[in-house]
């Protein structure tokens, strides 16, 4: 039973936070003058009905079409909240003190815990309750509107379909966005694209035997592999990959992760944001794995690219499209445990969402500030989406943005390329599109084809794992210089392949060389 008034329960529920999330705070987290600033500026609230879901996403993916991107800023405040009308209701907000400046490149640095952050992240919680409540018999507590509250970033997620309430929000200094979560247009059905394996028959030329009895990707060579391998593995290093899952039943990546040449005590992990467990029935994640990390097996299985390097697999999405709140969420999630393990050096994405969601851009600058080399999928298309262009989160600075190519150097049939594009993979035959590269099966050990960007970007983060391992010291830039100073078009970057293919062997010797 709800008691009549929500301030003692608002109250009740802050105290608490604060017992739990508080150290002692010291002089300088005092909080001067009010907590919450309005903007000089302010936006007026929308006017009329909310746009059905047509006209919403006529609005929407006009945006996309004609400018190659979209951005919730780059919508009216009535178009926003007409997104939250739909699906879940989710509406992220990024907090922060009214004066605070920089707050994307320091995400890292901050203690949400500290007083100043604190009294922000209370007072709004206040403030949308009591505008929800005026006029209502029956008050709505926190419990009612709280879909997340970020332990780590200044991110709260509520369930808003108020004009009033988001208007409020849009017009405070202390609001570094107030985006819909949760959007999706009508005309694309919600995916699970990428997740069956490829039933393209193993042709015998696409791969060749090596010790102990692993199978090498014919793309490997066109990437100087082998020749890497003669000086780095990825020994020390620990790749994270977060992807849609993995199979129980593939045990190279699980017990038998250290077979064969791989056997060096090198560490494997497995866990979810998004669900209770990191096992699915999706394939793709087992794929991208075996790509960046798998073990140089004597079963017959295709070796992965660090084979020496450990793994930490989070499983954050159901399939290779991020187009549910839950999904964007966990990705932020996966982002911000990984940018917080002192173990992890690269980061491998092979997932993605053609509309930019800030929650997506916090996680990454939270893994980039912490040190972390973080690669993203340039994207692949499928049914609607050919047209799109470099997807999020790739398309933010922090992440480096992989495709693929064909040997010939022209993009692979489905993959994206642009301006954001900063490095390839070759990874489809020039005459068929269904000879990928080749990675893990959901069980045993015969290759499977798997191609698009996903396949570029976990061959990618390999290699930059075995770069980073031939020189442990070297730093997140100086790796990615490296990467980029040896590649194919190191002296003048293509404007939509970036510096185009990773030579591997090369990269290494330019780590030795620091």
């Amino acid at each position: 039973m709800r008691i009549p008034s929500p301030l003692p329960i608002l109250a009740g529920a802050l105290l608490l936070a604060a017992c739990q999330r508080e150290p002692a705070a010291g002089p300088q987290d005092l909080q001067q003058g009010p907590v919450l600033v309005e903007r000089a500026q302010p936006h007026t609230p929308p006017q009329g009905p909310p746009l059905d879901q047509e006209a919403l996403d006529r609005t929407i993916i006009g945006i996309l079409e004609s400018r190659n991107d979209f951005r919730w800023d780059m919508v009216d405040l009535r178009t926003l909240w007409s997104a939250t009308q739909y699906n879940d209701h989710s509406v992220s907000i990024g907090y922060q003190p009214a004066n605070a400046t920089g707050v994307e490149e320091q995400l890292h640095r901050i203690d949400i815990r500290s007083a100043e952050w604190r009294a922000v992240h209370d007072a709004l919680l206040e403030r949308v309750l009591g505008m929800l409540n005026e006029g209502r018999r029956d008050p709505l507590d926190l419990r009612d509107i709280l879909v997340e509250d970020d332990p780590v970033l200044p991110i709260l997620t509520l369930r808003i379909t108020d004009a009033r309430v988001l208007t409020m929000l849009a017009n405070l200094r202390n609001v570094r966005y107030v985006e819909p979560l949760d959007y999706w247009p009508a005309v694309a059905d919600r995916s699970t694209s990428g997740c069956s394996p490829s039933t393209t028959a193993l042709n015998a030329a696409d791969v060749t035997t090596i010790t102990p009895n692993a199978r090498l990707p014919w793309n490997f060579n066109n990437h100087t592999i082998p020749a890497a391998w003669n000086t780095a593995q990825g020994l020390g290093i620990t790749v994270g990959v977060i992807d849609a899952g993995l199979s129980s039943a593939q045990s190279y990546v699980g017990g038998a992760f250290n077979d064969g040449e791989s056997n060096v005590g090198r560490t494997f992990t497995a866990s979810a944001t998004l669900g209770s467990s990191a096992y699915t029935s999706c394939s793709h994640g087992t794929s991208m794995a075996g790509q960046a990390v798998g073990p140089r097996n004597a079963g017959g299985a295709t070796t992965g690219v660090a084979y020496k390097s450990n793994l930490r697999f989070v499983r954050a999405s159901e399939d290779v499209v991020l187009d549910k709140s839950s999904e964007r969420t966990a990705v932020k999630n996966a982002l911000v445990a990984l940018g917080g393990d002192a173990a992890v050096r690269v980061i491998s994405m092979s997932i993605g969402t053609p509309f930019s969601y800030s929650v997506l851009r916090d996680g990454v600058n939270y893994a980039h500030g912490q040190g972390k080399l973080v690669f993203a999928a340039g994207g692949t298309s499928f049914s609607w989406t050919s047209w799109w262009g470099v997807i999020y989160p790739a398309a933010y600075s922090n992440c480096v943005a992989v495709t693929g190519v064909k040997e010939n150097g022209s993009k692979c049939a489905s993959c994206h390329d642009g301006s954001q594009i900063d490095l390839t993979i070759c990874m489809e035959r020039n005459s068929s599109s269904s000879r990928n590269s080749l990675s893990l099966p959901p069980t045993g050990g015969t290759p499977t084809y798997i191609g698009g960007s996903s396949s570029a970007t976990a061959t990618a983060a390999g290699i930059a794992a075995l770069v980073w391992s031939a020189r442990p010291t070297a730093s997140r830039d100086q790796v990615l210089a490296c990467l980029k100073a040896t590649a194919q078009f190191a002296n003048s970057p293509s404007g939509s392949k970036g510096y185009g293919n990773i030579n591997a062997a090369a990269a290494v010797n330019c780590a030795l060389a620091l």
